[in-house]
């Protein structure tokens, strides 16, 4: 087997070990359904070891992650690069700020269960429903760690077509409207709304991120895949775009007092 660098092993052994975390299941436990010992859970998700084919295999059966944990590991060989994921949550954690914008979706880091899930079927219906149960939980618990802390100060801005062309027109939507009002109506968040169709943000949706000591990056979203920026020029100018787009949207109490008027058209 070639040799895979120990960052990468490293990133993989991360998501390994968050799968494993949100089944309720120890090294130990995991261990014993593939045969081994707890030991050997620990090297691969410290990224010590390098997982065998055949382990790939059992670590999905016995997380019920569908072929997610062996799929990421040849694309992270093939590729050579750093799973996005395990970076994002990271970056998050550090981040004193996060400038995130998106034309048509609540952003992922403040999605409820419910709107995540329709959004990962609809976007992907050909995964295996496991695939998407554990990506939902993985989404639902990075929202969790910045709902319950203090940093990053995140400012938001989002297309109006999230509330003009909702995902449904029930309980999933009003819930999700719900949760996000809520996160603004105490500080939490700084949330605006776009104010008329053209605008700095049709290039797509991007977040700028703030992780102390590291200079600031910019995560630009695509159909394909997602793609970290570092050039100083670059960011910079996603940073001008964003500034602009605040700008240019709505206030934050004006746009605060139009979700509660949407939130009253959808059905509880």
């Amino acid at each position: 087997m070639a040799k895979v660098s120990t960052d990468i092993k490293e990133r993989w052994g991360c998501v390994l070990q968050r799968r494993r975390e949100a089944c309720g299941m120890t090294q130990e436990t995991l261990g014993r359904a593939l045969g081994v010992k707890g030991t050997a859970v620990s090297n691969l998700e410290r990224g010590r070891t390098t997982p065998a084919r055949d382990v790939l295999a059992s670590l999905d059966k016995a997380l019920g992650t569908g072929d997610e944990l062996a799929q990421l590991w040849e694309d992270l060989v093939k590729e050579g690069k750093i799973p996005w994921l395990g970076q994002m949550e990271e970056l998050e954690k550090k981040a004193a700020s996060i400038l995130e914008f998106h034309p048509f979706l609540v952003p992922s880091l403040l999605q409820t269960a419910d709107y995540a899930t329709a959004v990962m079927r609809a976007v992907t219906p050909w995964e295996p429903q496991a695939r998407t149960e554990a990506s939902v939980r993985e989404r639902i618990a990075r929202g969790e760690r910045f709902q319950s802390a203090d940093t990053p100060v995140m400012m938001v801005v989002i297309g109006r077509a999230v509330l003009t062309e909702p995902i449904d027109h029930g309980p999933v939507m009003r819930g999700q409207l719900e949760y996000v009002h809520a996160l603004a109506k105490r500080e939490r968040i700084t949330l605006q709304i776009t104010e008329e169709p053209l605008h700095p943000g049709l290039v797509g949706p991007f977040t700028v991120l703030d992780p102390p000591p590291e200079r600031e990056l910019v995560y630009a979203e695509s159909a394909h895949k997602g793609q970290f920026i570092h050039d100083p020029d670059a960011v910079g100018e996603f940073k001008l775009r964003f500034h602009r787009l605040q700008a240019a949207a709505m206030p934050p109490g004006q746009s605060l007092r139009l979700v509660e008027e949407t939130i009253e058209g959808f059905a509880p």
